[in-house]
């Protein structure tokens, strides 16, 4: 006498179940991964992206925020450069700290007023952070627009008050 659990095709049955959820679960696990790296990569690309505009932009705020007395700020040129410049008088000498676009960077030099040495004074600045068009505008009563251009599409326009006495 054979016993129940002997059939041959039960036993195929109960292989091929197993087989099945194991592929189940296998597929499952692989499209969880392939989500996730997705939504990783997706993620990873956007801070990235942000990191530049909000690093470029507070950058800016500060250096305006620091120097923000009366006649310290204006927008003028480097070397045919188009820069902002901010002036800072230290007893008898007067600094002068220009942040201009040069060569893709955003870049910053810190000098005496008046005392360029060599020919080529924009390649000295100290790069900063990676940009491709940076527009400054000075609409008046102490109110400055700056266009940034990180050059992936994405254009941040940044309104700067000056609290110094521009009346």
């Amino acid at each position: 006498m054979k016993k129940k659990s002997e059939e041959p095709g039960r036993h195929i049955v109960d292989i091929l179940f197993v087989l099945a959820l194991f592929g189940v679960f296998a597929a499952s696990a692989l499209m969880l991964v392939t989500i996730g790296a997705n939504v990783y990569k997706h993620t990873a690309a956007n801070m990235s992206m942000h990191f530049t505009e909000r690093t470029a932009c507070s950058y800016l705020t500060e250096k305006l925020r620091q120097n923000d007395t009366a006649d310290a700020v204006s927008i003028g040129e480097l070397e045919g450069v188009p820069a902002l410049i901010l002036t800072r008088e230290d007893g008898d000498n007067a600094y002068c700290t220009y942040l201009y676009l040069y060569e893709g960077y955003l870049k910053e030099l810190y000098v005496r007023r008046d005392s360029f040495v060599g020919n080529d004074i924009l390649s000295a600045g100290q790069d900063i952070i990676a940009l491709s068009a940076l527009e400054m505008v000075d609409l008046g009563n102490g109110l400055l627009r700056l266009r940034l251009d990180t050059g992936d599409g994405n254009i941040m326009t940044l309104y700067a008050t000056l609290r110094a006495d521009y009346s």
